[in-house]
């Protein structure tokens, strides 16, 4: 016990941000913006290249976990015809295509809106329009749990808004699932199953760079190995819970943190 404490002492900006992005990429307050802001409280500088590919790499292994059913289903869509209508196959191709393409065309330009208080005022306003479309929605229960192929690709097209920094992919996501009507329960399990293949393509595209840059070294170290089991960890630990909480209450407690924390990081 004295071991693990000792080791958790001297990993403990790892462990810490870790804990962070377990819970903040699970939740729609933005991974980005928290990560930015207790970093910045707590002082901590070890927020690396390497680091940040660990915290998204460990979210992804959470979700791929949780939703190993979906995926599989989604897999076997893919091979039978028949049965591509009953799974989420379609959805999450549909779903996610316009990120792809949005931020392969943009990431040039989004790092242009990498600034504190665009964080702070992003947090801000989307955090309110997920509270609003949620309520204005209401509870509307449908027969189909599958989205439609239209509703996917509505959503996929919100969801390339969060290239830009302080939106949250999971956030911008349900606020377009609400706003189409979806059940809230739905949303959140729809919109977490398209963080999968997001997450999935942006590692993709920061491993391509480290592939250009000939620099794979950096991400073989025990920092990484600590974020990508801290942020697994905490993810798996907060999930469920976290979506039995916002299914019955919803986002309002969600959006003042992000009202909060965004305010704080305009004016701090």
């Amino acid at each position: 016990m004295r071991g693990v404490l000792i080791w958790c002492a001297l990993n403990f900006s790892t462990v810490f941000l870790g804990v962070i992005q377990g819970v903040s990429e699970i939740l729609p307050v933005s991974s980005s913006v928290n990560l930015h802001f207790f970093s910045s409280i707590f002082n901590i500088a070890q927020f690396s290249f390497s680091l940040k590919i660990a915290l998204h790499t460990g979210s992804l292994a959470a979700l791929l976990i949780f939703f190993r059913k979906e995926i599989m289903n989604a897999l076997k869509g893919l091979f039978c015809f028949k049965s591509i209508s009953k799974t989420y196959c379609m959805p999450l191709i549909l779903g996610t295509a316009p990120v792809i393409i949005l931020g392969f065309l943009a990431k040039n330009f989004v790092r242009e809106f990498d600034a504190p208080k665009i964080l702070g005022i992003s947090s801000i306003i989307f955090g309110l329009l997920l509270v609003a479309f949620d309520k204005v929605s209401g509870q509307i229960r449908r027969k189909n749990t599958i989205p439609t192929k239209m509703v996917s690709l509505i959503v996929g097209s919100f969801q390339s808004i969060s290239i830009f920094p302080g939106v949250s992919r999971l956030g911008i996501c349900i606020t377009a699932s609400r706003m189409l009507k979806m059940e809230r329960k739905k949303a959140i399990q729809f919109s977490l199953l398209l963080a999968i293949p997001s997450i999935a393509g942006s590692l993709t595209l920061e491993l391509l760079e480290c592939y250009k840059n000939r620099n794979f070294g950096i991400l073989f170290n025990e920092s990484s190995l600590i974020g990508i089991l801290t942020t697994m960890i905490t993810s798996l630990i907060v999930i469920h819970p976290s979506i039995k909480y916002m299914e019955k209450r919803g986002f309002v407690c969600l959006a003042i943190y992000r009202v909060i924390i965004g305010a704080l990081i305009c004016f701090l």
